[in-house]
């Protein structure tokens, strides 16, 4: 997948509520919410949670615990120095 103009689109959405239009525009909010769940997923395996107990916290299965883990651990945006790193670890499990 070609994620160049979805990424320029991300990049330069500098206002929060009009993010928030193109997010909902873009996806269902069924994918919104896988969305919601993965990143979750991250923040408690920062946390040093294991799977079984984000399965059980998140309520979602352990697959997708496990995929969401998987890129966690592959991705070279958790790898590289960049902001979101600590964007992540700022953020509390809310609905900011």
């Amino acid at each position: 997948m070609n994620t160049n103009l979805l990424a320029k689109l991300f990049a330069n959405t500098n206002d929060i509520h009009n993010m928030e239009l193109l997010l909902k525009a873009l996806f269902t909010s069924k994918e919104l919410k896988e969305f919601d769940n993965r990143l979750k997923i991250f923040l408690l395996l920062m946390q040093g949670k294991k799977q079984r107990e984000i399965s059980e916290d998140l309520n979602v299965g352990i697959a997708t615990v496990t995929r969401g883990s998987l890129a966690f651990e592959k991705e070279k945006i958790f790898k590289i120095k960049s902001n979101i790193m600590d964007i992540l670890r700022s953020k509390k499990l809310d609905n900011d």
